[in-house]
């Protein structure tokens, strides 16, 4: 960031950029997210009603063992250690509890996790490389820069006639252009979404279609990404919206690099 007036100490930018990293952990951050994240999956009743199944007392608030016990049914190959990774993560103060916001961050942080497992897990080698990409990326349903950032590095990295020819700091620009949805277009037939290949026709045309749309929610399917797994068609009906970003955001993060807990 850009400071205006007195000089500022060396490591100004460092510290401003750490403050900015604590503040998306802020519990009102959070509770937006989460919101956000549920209002789009059309998933509230059921996070109510699992949430209030756990809180027999109605206090408002979940310990561990009360999460552990929900895990002990529906996730009984997740191990105790890889539970508690989790619930630290959304446990925003560190008390021991969650509230409903934080339970909601937990459930999808726990499928996203599995939906990772899953891709890794699949036989079939996939032809999507993996990317150097943010640990903590955002999945907040926002075409924000850092979102059209991710994909475009993604993008960068992949196997397709147009990535490999496109200079990296063409891909690295914030906004999105034709020759990013090409990229992104090729490895849609490259991987054999079938709508990518419809009627014999290239979809590889640099214009964002109702095809591309189909073709990319085939793929989030076929990758396991939560969201799109739970919206299914709608994702076409609806176009490209908040619900589709925060499928592919999630898909984003399945993908990228990293240290398996």
């Amino acid at each position: 960031p850009r400071f205006a007036g007195a000089r500022r100490p060396r490591h100004r930018g460092l510290a401003a950029r750490s403050r900015d990293a604590m503040s998306e952990r802020t519990p009102s951050k959070r509770r937006s997210t989460a919101q956000a994240r549920i209002n789009a999956m059309g998933r509230e009743q059921e996070f109510r009603r699992r949430f209030k199944e756990l809180d027999t007392k109605g206090t408002g608030q979940l310990n561990f063992n009360h999460v552990r016990l929900m895990l002990k049914k529906e996730k009984p190959n997740m191990s105790q250690r890889q539970a508690m990774i989790l619930f630290s993560k959304v446990d925003d103060d560190g008390s021991g509890l969650i509230e409903f916001e934080e339970f909601v961050n937990y459930i999808l942080a726990m499928e996203l996790l599995e939906a990772k497992k899953f891709g890794k897990s699949k036989s079939q080698k996939s032809i999507l490389r993996q990317w150097d990409g943010p640990e903590q990326l955002k999945v907040n349903g926002s075409w924000d820069r850092e979102t059209r950032l991710a994909l475009q590095e993604f993008l960068a990295v992949q196997d397709t006639p147009t990535a490999n020819v496109v200079k990296p700091s063409q891909f690295v620009q914030g906004n999105m252009h034709a020759s990013h949805i090409v990229v992104l277009q090729e490895l849609l037939q490259k991987y054999g979404a079938p709508a990518a290949n419809e009627g014999g026709i290239s979809l590889a045309c640099g214009v964002w279609t109702k095809s591309t749309t189909k073709a990319l929610n085939q793929l989030l399917l076929a990758e396991g990404a939560p969201t799109a797994l739970h919206i299914g068609d709608k994702f076409v009906e609806n176009g490209f919206n908040k619900t589709s970003i925060l499928a592919l955001q999630e898909f984003l993060a399945m993908k990228r690099k990293g240290r398996q807990n």
